[in-house]
C-alpha cells in the first residue's frame, strides 16, 4: 500500500507535489497552533522550549546524515545568530498571541510576514519592490486594524503582539535569503533550534510549572506539529519556487478555523472575518504580482539571450 502511495506521488509533477507538501505543512502548523491554545496552563517559555527541543533532534539527525556543519562557517555565524535571535522573538510573540486570541486570526496576522520580507529585502538585499505591493500591504494593514478592534483593549494588545511577530518573522526570512548562499538548510535549522532551546532554559526555569501527563501529550503534539510544518514546507520549496506554492500556506487559516470549531465550537466574529478576508485578499494579489514579475523577468532574460 505504501509503495502505491509513493508511486502515485512520483507520477505527480513537482509543482503538484509541492502543493501537497505545503498543504500538509499548513495542517501541521494548525495542529501546532491548536496545541498551543490547549496548553492554557503551561507557561509561555515552557511551550517555546518544548517546541524547539523536539525540533532539535531531527535537525541534529539531518546535519549528521549530510555530514554538514552544526554551527556553520565563521563568516556566516553573525547572520545565523541574528536570524536565531529574531526567530526566537517571533516564536515567543506568536505563541503569546495564540494564547490570547483565536488561532485563525493570529495565524492570518502572522502571515503578514511575506510583506515584511519584501520590504526588508528591498532595504538590505537591494531587491525590487513594486508600488502595487505597497498598496497591498496597506490593504492588509487595514485588515489588521479591523481584526484588532481598537475599542476592545483586551484584544488590541495581543493583536499588536501578533503583528510584531509577523515583523520578526519577516526579518528572520530575510536573513534566510542571505544565508542560503552560505549554509545548508539543515545547518540553519539546527543552529536556530539549538540556540532557541538554550536561551529558553533560564526563562523556563524561572516560570517552571510541573506539567501533567495530558499537558505533556499536548506539548509533544505541539512540537510534532511545528516539526511537520517545517519539514513539509522545506519539501514544498525544494520541489517548486516560492511564488508557485507560498499562497497555499494560507490553508493554515482554514484548517485552524475548522479545528477550532470542532474543539471549542467557536469561529472568528464578523469583524475578524472581514479583517482576515482583507489580509488574505491582499496577500493573494501580492502573490500574483510576484508571479507576474518573475514571468516578466524570465521573458526579459530569454529576450536578452536570443539577442
Amino acid at each position: 500500500m505504501n509503495g502505491k502511495k509513493i508511486g502515485l506521488m512520483k507520477t505527480l509533477s513537482p509543482k503538484n507535489r509541492a502543493i501537497i507538501a505545503m498543504l500538509i505543512s499548513a495542517f501541521s502548523f494548525s495542529i501546532m497552533g491548536i496545541a498551543v491554545k490547549l496548553a492554557v496552563d503551561v507557561p509561555l517559555y515552557e511551550k517555546v522550549f518544548f517546541r524547539n527541543f523536539i525540533t532539535l533532534f531531527l535537525a541534529f539527525y539531518m546535519v549528521r546524515k549530510k555530514g554538514g556543519s552544526y554551527f556553520g562557517h565563521r563568516e556566516s555565524r553573525p547572520f545565523l545568530l541574528a536570524r536565531s535571535i529574531i526567530g526566537v522573538l517571533g516564536v515567543v510573540t506568536f505563541y503569546y498571541a495564540l494564547s490570547e486570541i483565536d488561532v485563525a486570526t493570529a495565524t492570518t496576522i502572522q502571515k503578514l510576514s511575506q510583506f515584511w520580507v519584501l520590504i526588508f529585502s528591498a532595504i538590505f538585499l537591494n531587491e525590487k519592490i513594486r508600488l502595487k505591493q505597497y498598496l497591498y500591504l496597506l490593504i492588509a494593514l487595514i485588515g489588521v486594524i479591523i481584526v484588532s478592534k481598537p475599542t476592545h483593549i483586551g484584544i488590541l494588545w495581543p493583536t499588536l503582539v501578533c503583528f510584531a511577530s509577523s515583523v520578526f518573522a519577516g526579518i528572520a526570512f530575510t536573513f534566510l535569503s542571505k544565508l542560503k548562499t552560505y549554509e545548508s538548510p539543515s545547518t540553519i535549522v539546527f543552529f536556530f533550534s539549538f540556540f532557541s532551546t538554550v536561551v529558553m532554559i533560564i526563562p523556563m526555569i524561572l516560570s517552571f510549572k510541573m506539567i501533567t501527563f495530558y499537558e505533556l501529550i499536548i506539548l509533544l503534539l505541539m512540537g510534532c506539529g511545528a516539526l511537520g510544518g517545517q519539514v513539509f514546507m522545506t519539501i514544498a520549496y525544494h520541489e517548486a519556487s516560492a511564488s508557485d506554492v507560498s499562497i497555499y500556506a494560507y490553508a493554515n487559516v482554514f484548517f485552524s478555523a475548522i479545528l477550532s470549531m470542532m474543539i471549542w465550537n467557536t469561529l472568528p466574529d464578523i469583524w475578524s472575518v472581514m479583517g482576515i478576508l482583507l489580509i488574505i485578499g491582499a496577500s493573494y494579489m501580492n502573490f500574483k504580482e510576484v508571479q507576474r514579475y518573475e514571468l516578466e523577468e524570465g521573458q526579459s532574460c530569454c529576450d536578452h539571450v536570443s539577442n
